[in-house]
């Protein structure tokens, strides 16, 4: 702009006398100087608003910081300057105030303004974050999700993505679309076997396919014991003998891994919880206590 006016001015200044240049050589060096300040006023304040936020976060005053950095966010041209200051006000809104609604409003501002693929795919991925755990609208979850899978991901994206497809089928209701997304992700090489066999097992269970699920438990102390032990299956697998009526079996496995199994207190209530049902089950010819 600076320059189109510098063109326009010499072409002008030949018709003036010497003393009428000078003048007009003035007037318009404080016309550019009021105009870079212009400028640079415009562009600061953003800037200063970001600032001021920051300031704001490290007093705790979050609620202050997001409005302050909303406003630095529609005050920026920048759109790298402003999608910083929109991701930054949609994580404090999730994570410190836990305002979800505020967090989903501003993160689809990100997916509408964001100059990037990878910035959008993440604020769409975290709306539907939010529905599916805080929220807990698994519907909405699932429709939102359902937009990701359209896009053109890479392949681990996408097996995440389908885990959490399935999960969102499952809680909404739908378990057999569930089992069939995670029947498709067991096929594919990249995939974490453990973790989906886990939720399988889980909506077996639900749909009493107590043998299915009990393989399913099977498979994954096969593959990782370490993870079987860590995500406390023991106490799971147990609780599908149980709800088979299988009492015996129960009380057995869990006083076969008691070893294995943290939370001590919580396997003495479940094995005397066995015992007492095995005592007390139809034509069980023990001695009652």
């Amino acid at each position: 702009m600076k320059i189109k006016l510098l063109k326009k001015f010499t072409s002008n200044i030949r018709r003036f006398s010497k003393k009428n240049q000078k003048v007009y050589f003035l007037n318009f060096l404080v016309f550019l100087n009021l105009l870079s300040l212009f400028f640079t006023a415009c562009s600061s304040q953003s800037d200063r608003l970001y600032q001021e936020a920051y300031s704001e976060i490290e007093k705790g005053h979050f609620r202050i910081a997001i409005d302050l950095l909303e406003k630095a966010a529609v005050s920026e041209k920048d759109v790298k300057k402003q999608t910083k200051a929109y991701v930054e006000a949609a994580r404090i809104a999730r994570f410190e105030i836990q305002d979800f609604d505020r967090a989903i409003r501003i993160n689809r501002q990100i997916i509408l303004k964001a100059a990037e693929a990878k910035q959008r795919f993440t604020a769409q991925s975290t709306v539907a974050e939010i529905y599916l755990e805080n929220i807990q609208n698994y519907n909405q979850a699932l429709k939102e999700m359902l937009i990701l899978e359209q896009l053109n991901i890479g392949a681990e994206e996408k097996e995440k993505l389908k885990f959490k497809i399935a999960q969102a089928q499952f809680l909404s209701g739908n378990s057999s679309a569930a089992l069939e997304y995670l029947e498709n992700s067991l096929k594919t090489p990249i995939s974490d076997k453990k973790v989906i066999l886990k939720l399988k097992a889980q909506i077996l269970v639900s749909l009493k396919k107590f043998d299915e699920a009990l393989r399913c438990y099977d498979e994954i102390k096969k593959i990782d014991l370490d993870f079987f032990t860590r995500e406390n299956l023991f106490i799971l697998m147990s609780i599908v003998y149980e709800e088979k009526e299988d009492y015996a079996t129960a009380l057995s496995f869990l006083e076969k891994n008691q070893n294995s199994i943290k939370d001590k207190s919580y396997l003495e209530l479940r094995i005397k919880r066995l015992r007492e049902r095995l005592v007390n089950k139809p034509l069980f010819k023990g001695k009652r206590k």
